[in-house]
């Protein structure tokens, strides 16, 4: 399968360590002199050696600098999702100094080359001219040398943004929540018409899981997310970074397909199971008024007093929830489930989609 869509931090040049830069930039410097005419008297051919050696060191370092900052996307023109996830992983504030404090170095990079051409070519002898192009070598040393942290900072920085999962933003995200070993990830890859796409997770040691479903015209209609280590377990067993990053998962969710397991298989008590519906029907079915669907899965295991009991739980109140039965194992009833969230997406105008296309 292609991929969804591109991470907007995949072109993020590669920062390369202060050293790495002086070393390659000097020898750039000595290796990609410009040719110099032969008649040309020897003061001069020293003057025009040495210009274009620091000429080609400045060209070399400020064409990184410009390289790295040029492909750093604002994060403030980011889809939400984006914005939330690398306002998890980076200090956006320090993140933006550190970014300004590379820039800056462009003008006074630009400056000190313009100080030591001309002084180059008031020296009276090549001796001299080398000596001017020493000094020049030693202060960009110097320069980019306390502009360690700052390269060190944007690199590290630039790995991790590179992790954040890749949604297409595009197409309405059904997002899969339950508890463990209740059936997710056979509903994602059994309603997905292709192997789903497992993706780093940054805030999580398990991956993010996404499937397409196509219509029949192989044409996407929507995406399904599963999340390990994110809604899988009660707000009280997670950290601040995990409950931070509900807050991205809320930007894209577009439909909640909360999983049950009434059995006792998935080692979950079906009490604990509603209790973490219920912390899911707050965050993001009251809070950002998500649709939601719930799924009753392996049927074919539990018996007539566990599925009463559970319907008795999720039929308390006034509102009646959508509530579909399934063996996910051998795909009974998942017709059903697509359909319902088709009707979702139809009901809600989800993205504007033209739904003519999505007909059977």
């Amino acid at each position: 399968m292609t991929p969804l869509a591109t991470n907007p931090f995949e072109n993020f040049y590669p920062v390369p360590n202060v050293d790495q830069l002086i070393n390659i930039a000097f020898s750039r410097g000595s290796k990609k002199s410009a040719a110099i005419p032969r008649g040309m008297e020897p003061i001069l051919k020293a003057k025009r050696r040495e210009v274009n050696r620091i000429q080609n060191v400045s060209a070399y370092i400020i064409d990184k600098i410009k390289n790295i900052v040029q492909s750093v996307p604002n994060l403030d023109n980011l889809h939400p999702f984006y914005q939330e996830l690398s306002h998890l992983l980076v200090n956006k504030d320090l993140f933006r100094q550190n970014l300004g404090r590379l820039n800056g170095l462009i003008p006074v990079l630009q400056q000190l080359l313009s100080s030591k051409v001309r002084e180059i070519n008031l020296q009276d002898s090549s001796n001299k001219c080398g000596i001017v192009r020493r000094q020049y070598y030693a202060r960009i040393a110097s320069i980019l040398k306390e502009q360690r942290r700052t390269l060190d900072y944007l690199e590290q920085s630039r790995k991790k943004l590179k992790t954040i999962p890749v949604i297409d933003i595009d197409l309405p995200a059904v997002v899969i929540a339950g508890y463990p070993n209740v059936g997710k990830s056979s509903i994602v890859k059994a309603i997905s018409t292709a192997k789903p796409i497992i993706r780093e997770y940054p805030f999580t040691t398990k991956e993010i899981i996404i499937g397409l479903h196509k219509n029949s015209t192989n044409m996407k209609v929507f995406q399904l997310i599963d999340t390990p280590g994110i809604l899988d377990r009660p707000m009280k067993l997670r950290n601040d970074i995990e409950k931070q990053a509900i807050l991205a998962l809320r930007t894209i969710s577009n439909i909640i397909v909360f999983v049950i397991d009434p059995t006792v298989s998935s080692g979950y008590s079906v009490d604990n199971q509603i209790s973490l519906f219920q912390e899911i029907l707050r965050e993001f079915i009251e809070k950002v008024h998500v649709p939601f669907i719930i799924v009753i899965n392996k049927i074919d295991l539990a018996n007539k007093d566990e599925l009463e009991y559970i319907l008795s739980k999720l039929l308390q109140g006034d509102e009646k929830p959508k509530i579909i039965k399934t063996n996910a194992k051998d795909g009974e009833n998942l017709d059903l489930l697509v359909e319902s969230i088709m009707e979702l997406i139809k009901e809600h105008d989800m993205f504007h989609l033209d739904f003519s296309k999505f007909a059977k």
